[in-house]
């Protein structure tokens, strides 16, 4: 496949934003942008299992239960990070 490099300018909240995520799920700026960009044109990027979509949703309903136990982006990645 051929790639083609491009310079783009974000709004601050944006590219923070991508900042964060790229940080959490250790991916890079690239890879972030094209699959906003392959979500956006309606290509399937990522389709969880039904096991995944059963946790995702048992984590939502837990905060909303309980919002105090909710930990910020920092504490979640510092623990990502002591596991390696």
């Amino acid at each position: 496949m051929a790639v083609r490099k491009v310079a783009i300018t974000l709004p601050e909240e944006l590219y923070d934003l991508v900042e964060r995520a790229r940080a959490v799920e250790h991916r890079t700026r690239s890879e972030m942008i094209q699959e906003a960009i392959r979500t956006h044109f309606g290509e399937a990027v990522y389709v969880p299992t039904d096991d995944e979509r059963r946790l995702l949703l048992e984590a939502l309903d837990e905060a909303q239960r309980a919002p105090q136990d909710l930990r910020d982006w920092d504490a979640v990645r510092k623990d990502l990070w002591s596991d390696r």
